[in-house]
Formats: structure tokens, C-alpha cells, sequence
């Protein structure tokens, strides 16, 4: 698995990648011009090097932003700023100090970010310049903390087009590295995630979360106008299958925050407002993230929804969408204090119905083995007639698999997700193993006796 972020074109520039005994010297030199006064920052960069303090060249450039902001402008190509970049990643290693070097290399991230920022409005390629700056120095640093927020940083200049999930795997080293599974091993790797004594503290780890669903914002609001504004059928359908794969991803890191707030002492009014969109994303789409979504109502931040008055009844819905049936979702919807949260948070009343007719069909399959088709149309209060679309929409869903007896109009489940699995869901799965189990003696106490009169009829 690899772990490291394309950081340059694929032409490398001769002009600043050669390093040679003097490749500090020529790096200064290249840097000065754009300083406030170039005389003073060649004299004071020149006598650290002299010393050998790697870590006093270094501060003596971060501390003059006009040294890296001369990357920036149009005269240097991405291949140049980024190999200026990697020789001062090269002068980290030098500095003999792991924790100073991590504050250096923080602080030079930061005035890479803050230097690409200020020259965005030149359309000469800076936002491309600085992820690129900066994902050289993910490369080359070790340290899990320093990778963690070096990536943030990564994530919040990157393109749209380098963010953008859904493309063939290996169009966007970036986009793949933030699928959430590759993402999570990297950090299992770098040494934080699903450990107690984790070296990157949860606030790192949810920052970077936080960049990536402000990334897929970027990502969802540029391929929405793109949308707009091309009404070819295919290319509409392309980028609604991108659409997807964005919303998609950003409601799997939403989730992802969430499960850093693990006190309840933690929840802060951006936990609650992370919990209150991770809550929308879920009710918007039950099915395609089913599994894990299930998880959501035992964190802390979404159980803190309850106590908000302006979210208790969001929560609430939440809560049937989880476990509840077709017909709570009704009472739900007959109370006036509850009904008007459809348009407070930008809910689809239509969406959501079929969504619950499909979720209560689930728990219908997940409770019998065989159910007919008057059975299924009375929980979804539909005609009999309507009963094998419904069971198609769910097997189509993936939520359930299941054959109809159109003769004896039975529908016949082979297997189906379980909502919730509490006391009476182990109680029902301890009858259908005692019944497994007897069917089995029944077939081996079978065999014996066949076996027995085959010995009896030999002799």
C-alpha cells in the first residue's frame, strides 16, 4: 500500500533537484530577491550555514514569508518550487531535534500554504504549487503527527480535480489515498487510529477529517455547476455518478469525525453541528451506507442531539430511520411539532417514505423466514398487487436477498440485514440455531440407521 502523494509532474526541473556542496548557498541566493531586504537575508542565511545551524538557516527563512512567496510567482515552474522545497525538507533532517524539526516543518507547511493562498487570484498554477510543496514534504517526513498534518494542509489546497472520488483507480494518487479504508490503514500505519496509546492525538486525526469533507464541499459545489451546464444525457449521468461517489464519501468522513468526540464532555457546538449533518446525510440516504451508519446513534455527539431543542426532533426521526417501522414514521409525521423538521433541514418527505417502506420491509424479512404477500402489502400499506416491486426495490438495494412464489404468493428470504440486534434479535437467532440443530441430528440419526441396515442387509 503506498503512502505517498505525487508531489510533481512527471518532467523533473534540473534547475533546483541537483544537490551539490553548494546547494544551500544556490538555494539562498534564489530565495533572497523576494525578501524585504536580500543584502541582510544572504548575510544571515550565509552565517548559519557557516555554523552548520541547520535549524537557524531554516527559521531564518520561514521568518521571511517573501523568500517563499518568490516560489509562487510565475517565474519558478511547479517542478522548481517544489525542488526548493525538498532542500529545505532535506535541511529538517539536519537539525538533530525531532520535536523542533516537527515545528519547522509545520511552520514551513504553513508559509507554503499562506504563500500559495495570496498568489491564487494569478491563475499561474499556485494552488497546484502549493499541495505540490507540501506533499513533498509528506514524503519525506516520518513522523505519523507531522503526516497527519501535512496532509490536512494537502487536502485544503488541493484541486477539485485531484479530490474528486469516483475516477479509475490511479487517476488521482490523492483521491486514493483519502478512500476511508486506505486512509485509516495509512493512520494505523503512522501509528493513530484504533489504538489507546496512539501517538496522533484524536484533534489531529479529526482535522484532517474536517479537510476532506470541506474538500468534497468544493468537490460536490463544482460538479453541481457542471451539471447545470452541460445538458448532454451521458455526461449528466457521469457526473451524477461523481455526485455520488462525493456525497458519499463526505457522509463516511462526517462519521468519521464524529467517533473523535468520545466523551460526551468533548461535544462542543461544532461536534453538534458535525453530528446534526451526519444525521441529515443518514436520513437523506439509510440504504447505500447502511452499515456503517448503524453505528451512529451510540456516539456521544449524536446522542447530544436529543437535549437540543432546536435538533431533538431530528434526532428523533433519526432514531426511527434506525430502528423504527413504516408505521412510527407515520405517528412521527402526524405530530405538528415534528413534521415542519422536513423543512428545516432540507429533507425530501417523498425520499424519506420510500426509504422507510424499503427499511420496513427489511425488518419484515429479517423476523421471517417466509412471509406472505398479504403480510408484506399490510406493513407497507400498499396493494397487493405492488408487493413484487417493492421486494425488487429491496433485493436491487442489497439490503436483502429473496425469491417470490408468484403461485403460492410467498415471499421466500434467503438473507437480509439485521437494523438493530438487540434481546429479541438474540432470542430469535437462538431458535433458528436450536432448529438448525435439530434438523441436523434428524440427518445424522438418519444416517446411522442407513448405515446400519445397509451392514444388516450385507451380511
Amino acid at each position: 500500500m503506498s503512502t505517498e502523494i505525487a508531489s510533481t509532474p512527471q518532467h523533473p526541473s534540473s534547475t533546483l533537484v541537483n544537490i551539490s556542496a553548494d546547494a544551500d548557498l544556490r538555494l539562498i541566493k534564489l530565495l533572497a530577491p523576494t525578501t524585504s531586504s536580500p543584502s541582510q537575508f544572504e548575510s544571515t542565511c550565509s552565517d548559519h550555514i557557516a555554523n552548520g545551524d541547520a535549524a537557524g538557516l531554516v527559521k531564518a527563512i520561514v521568518a521571511e514569508e517573501g523568500a517563499i512567496g518568490g516560489l509562487f510567482s510565475g517565474e519558478y515552474t511547479v517542478e522548481e518550487a517544489v525542488g526548493a522545497v525538498c532542500l529545505l525538507g532535506a535541511l529538517l533532517e539536519r537539525v538533530g531535534d525531532e520535536t523542533l524539526e516537527g515545528e519547522l516543518c509545520a511552520s514551513l507547511a504553513d508559509v507554503v500554504a499562506r504563500a500559495a493562498a495570496a498568489s491564487a487570484s494569478n491563475e499561474d498554477g499556485s494552488a497546484e504549487k502549493g499541495s505540490a510543496c507540501v506533499a513533498a514534504l509528506f514524503n519525506l517526513r516520518s513522523n505519523g503527527v507531522e503526516k497527519v498534518r501535512l496532509l490536512t494542509k494537502i487536502v485544503d489546497l488541493a484541486d477539485t480535480s485531484s479530490l474528486a472520488p469516483g475516477a479509475p483507480e490511479g487517476y488521482s494518487a490523492l483521491a486514493d489515498m483519502l478512500e476511508s479504508s486506505m486512509l485509516q490503514s495509512s493512520l494505523t500505519l503512522w501509528g493513530g487510529r484504533n489504538d489507546d496509546n496512539s501517538i496522533i492525538p484524536d484533534g489531529e486525526q479529526r482535522a484532517l477529517f474536517q479537510a476532506v469533507v470541506r474538500g468534497m464541499d468544493r468537490v460536490l459545489a463544482k460538479l453541481t455547476g457542471d451539471k447545470k451546464g452541460d445538458e448532454a444525457a451521458s455526461v449528466e449521468v457521469e457526473v451524477a455518478r461523481k455526485i455520488k461517489a462525493a456525497v458519499d464519501r463526505k457522509q463516511t468522513y462526517l462519521m468519521l469525525i464524529l467517533e473523535t468526540y468520545k466523551e460526551e464532555s468533548q461535544i462542543d457546538n461544532e461536534a453538534l453541528a458535525y453530528a446534526q449533518a451526519a444525521s441529515i446525510g443518514a436520513i437523506r440516504d439509510p440504504i447505500n451506507l447502511f452499515s456503517s451508519q448503524q453505528r451512529l446513534l451510540h456516539l456521544p455527539a449524536i446522542s447530544a442531539l436529543q437535549k437540543q431543542k432546536s435538533t431533538v426532533a431530528l434526532y428523533d426521526l433519526l432514531k426511527i430511520f434506525h430502528e423504527g417501522k413504516l408505521q412510527d414514521y407515520r405517528d412521527f409525521t402526524s405530530m405538528p411539532d415534528k413534521s415542519s423538521v422536513f423543512a428545516a433541514f432540507q429533507l425530501n418527505e417523498g425520499e424519506c417514505m420510500k426509504n422507510m417502506c424499503l427499511l420496513s420491509l427489511v425488518s419484515l424479512a429479517g423476523e421471517h423466514e417466509e412471509i406472505p404477500y398479504s403480510a408484506v402489502a399490510s406493513t407497507l400499506d400498499i396493494a397487493e398487487d405492488q408487493v413484487e416491486k417493492w421486494v425488487i426495490l429491496g433485493v436491487s438495494s442489497g439490503l436483502m436477498e429473496a425469491k417470490m412464489d408468484q403461485l403460492s404468493k410467498v415471499v421466500i428470504v434467503e438473507r437480509c440485514v439485521v437494523r438493530q440486534f438487540g434481546s429479541t434479535e438474540w432470542e430469535a437467532l437462538k431458535v433458528r440455531l436450536d432448529k438448525w440443530k435439530t434438523n441436523v441430528r434428524g440427518v445424522l440419526d438418519a444416517l446411522k440407521k442407513s448405515g446400519a441396515g445397509v451392514a444388516i442387509g450385507s451380511q
